[in-house]
């Protein structure tokens, strides 16, 4: 199986790490339930499990964060990532994710670029999520100075798995 290319949005959201003049500080167990919170509830439009809370994803997602990345990572899980010059909450980083879905082909199911943010989320088979922040990545204003970054456990959008991950909405959104 080929696992598909995901290609970065420039977006924003709020803080479950932060990485600030070189140092993490861990954020509040409540951020970790509203990142959790904002996948749940679209994965529950789509008729998928929830996710649980995953500290070694978590641990994976803080440590590429703070590099910093302008790119995807080599990791072993599944990943979201968003860029921003300014701060917004967790919630409007996945609803931005999210807002691919109309652009996904549910009678031709499959990757196709621009929808990999929204198909992970909603993936059935991934079963845990962890997400971290990092901030001053960049000089002042610099599009990549807050980066937001969620790995999925088992990851997605894998090539010919989409029809049975990847549902349509339950109920009008």
């Amino acid at each position: 199986m080929t696992m598909a290319s995901f290609f970065p949005v420039l977006l924003c959201g709020a803080t479950l790490f932060v990485c600030i003049s070189g140092w993490s500080v861990a954020a509040a167990e409540e951020e970790n339930e509203q990142w959790l919170s904002a996948h749940n509830r679209y994965r529950k439009l789509h008729g998928v499990p929830p996710a649980v809370w995953s500290k070694k994803v978590a641990a994976s997602a803080l440590a590429y964060a703070e590099t910093c990345p302008s790119g995807h990572s080599t990791s072993v899980y599944g990943e979201n990532l968003a860029w921003a010059s300014y701060d917004m909450s967790i919630n409007l980083v996945v609803k931005k994710w999210y807002d691919e879905e109309p652009r996904y082909d549910y009678g031709n199911p499959g990757y196709v670029s621009g929808v990999g943010h929204f198909t992970q989320i909603v993936w059935k088979e991934t079963t845990e999520i962890g997400c971290a922040r990092a901030t001053g990545c960049g000089p002042d204003n610099s599009l990549r100075a807050n980066t937001w970054i969620c790995q999925y456990s088992p990851p997605g959008n894998y090539r010919g798995l989409f029809s049975e991950n990847v549902l349509p909405p339950l109920l009008e959104k």
